[in-house]
């Protein structure tokens, strides 16, 4: 069974058990309500004949035998409270042991019983309401039994069931009508939403969702689904830029180690000079692409949440002094500086951060004239502790800086080669600092020089 078929069924079914047992429980109160009301009603005509009859019997002046049956005869059928052709109340009349009723055919007997109150008495055919009084007039005695025919209350509460049966019918038939027109609103806008998320797929995200009424809940939830997929076009573009340019990258170091290799076995390799020319190049190739190839597991692992965090208390002064002094004996051509190099314990993975801080000095020295300085400056303040990279090299474009810390982004591609950049290293550095909760701002005036501030969290001092 199709599903929306069968959550549509679910809806409508919980709709009409929703439904029918709220018209139960209100049917039942009504009655219960009319009920009570037919009964106070009885009791009031019950005690208005009874005050009737009295002041009728008041009248006579001399009450005797044949006075009181002249009377009733006379007066018996007006006493009743009629409801069409039919008396709905019946009177009795006692009197020295004669008795006279409205209704011949029946009567009720115990007219002493509980004299003054109401009564309850289910006989064989109906439920009635019974009142007895005693009416004395000097020393006449006169008991008064006065009581109800509930057929009319049994023919009022049929014909109210009967109403309520019909109009609860009248009102499931429209409310069904207003649901399904309701359900037709509502899928419409689903069945659209459905229909383009369909067509999305990892080779086509063009399509969008379109937004009837941004403000109610389909509207926000359409926006949600284009803003994600929105998301999952820039990264699956972003993948394929990747996997594009990191497959140009290792073509280029491929192509150069296959060259040399043919040149050495064409005979090139009785020659020391060509010898000598082309191992040089095959491991400078070599070393490039495993450089590649470390930035490319980096990246992996942190997309895909598997890198290592070795996060512990570290002091950052003597991981400064260190990787300076390093770089002096490797790096000849350039002067280094330390400006500060401020005592300050944090909480890092001294590899990563060394990694970066080596990717930034090494990018530097590729853009700085021989004899120029690189400084790096490292102090604290108030939260944070600052790292400052900074040296007098070409400088980048006002244009460019926006698109320094994106994977393979290359300024200068004829220089970019001869530098061995890959474009994988200031990205790989964003990544570490954003990794320790981080922020790294990057400043450049072309022809002049470049400032790289690396902000992390000075928790521990």
């Amino acid at each position: 069974m199709d599903k929306h078929i069968s959550i549509k069924r679910t809806v409508i079914n919980s709709y009409l058990s929703s439904m029918l047992t709220i018209l139960f429980s209100i049917h039942i109160v009504v009655i219960i309500v009319f009920l009570n009301w037919e009964n106070r009603r009885i009791q009031s005509e019950i005690n208005k004949t009874a005050l009737i009859v009295h002041k009728e019997l008041e009248t006579v002046e001399h009450l005797s035998k044949n006075s009181t049956i002249k009377l009733i005869n006379s007066k018996m059928e007006e006493f009743a409270i009629t409801q069409g052709s039919q008396p709905s109340l019946h009177i009795n009349l006692i009197y020295e042991n004669i008795f006279f009723s409205t209704k011949s055919n029946e009567s009720v007997n115990n007219f002493k019983r509980e004299l003054g109150n109401f009564q309850y008495i289910l006989n064989s055919k109906n439920a009635l309401i019974i009142k007895n009084l005693l009416l004395q007039f000097e020393d006449k005695k006169i008991y008064l039994q006065i009581y109800s025919n509930s057929d009319e209350v049994k023919n009022d509460t049929i014909a109210l069931m009967n109403s309520l049966f019909f109009s609860s019918i009248f009102i499931i038939m429209i409310s069904l009508g207003v649901v399904r027109k309701i359900d037709r609103v509502i899928q419409s806008p689903i069945q659209e939403i459905t229909k383009t998320v369909k067509k999305i797929n990892k080779h086509d995200l063009s399509d969008r969702i379109t937004i009837i009424n941004k403000n109610n809940e389909l509207g926000k939830l359409s926006i949600v689904i284009n803003e994600m997929i929105d998301r999952l076009d820039i990264s699956f573009k972003s993948q394929n830029k990747f996997i594009s340019n990191a497959s140009h990258e290792l073509r280029t170091p491929l192509a150069v180690i296959k060259g040399y290799a043919d040149l050495l076995d064409a005979g090139a390799k009785s020659d020391p000079i060509m010898v000598n020319r082309g191992i040089t190049e095959i491991l400078t190739e070599v070393k490039n692409m495993e450089n590649l190839l470390k930035k490319l597991l980096f990246l992996a692992r942190k997309e895909n949440k598997m890198l290592k965090n070795n996060i512990v208390p570290f002091e950052i002064s003597s991981l400064i002094q260190e990787l300076i002094e390093k770089q002096q004996f490797i790096d000849k051509d350039h002067n280094y500086k330390i400006i500060r190099n401020k005592i300050s314990i944090l909480k890092i993975d001294k590899d990563l951060i060394l990694q970066a801080l080596r990717e930034l000095l090494k990018n530097s020295s590729k853009y700085t004239l021989e004899n120029r300085d690189i400084s790096i400056d490292s102090f604290h303040r108030r939260k944070s502790h600052y790292i400052v990279v900074k040296d007098q090299g070409k400088g980048i474009p006002k244009e460019n800086l926006k698109h320094v810390f994106e994977r393979f982004y290359i300024q200068d591609e004829s220089r970019n080669r001869q530098k061995n950049s890959f474009g994988l290293g200031l990205s790989t550095v964003k990544d570490i600092i954003e990794l320790h909760g981080g922020n790294i701002y990057i400043e450049s005036e072309f022809n002049k020089g470049t400032t790289v501030t690396i902000e992390l969290q000075n928790s521990l001092k």
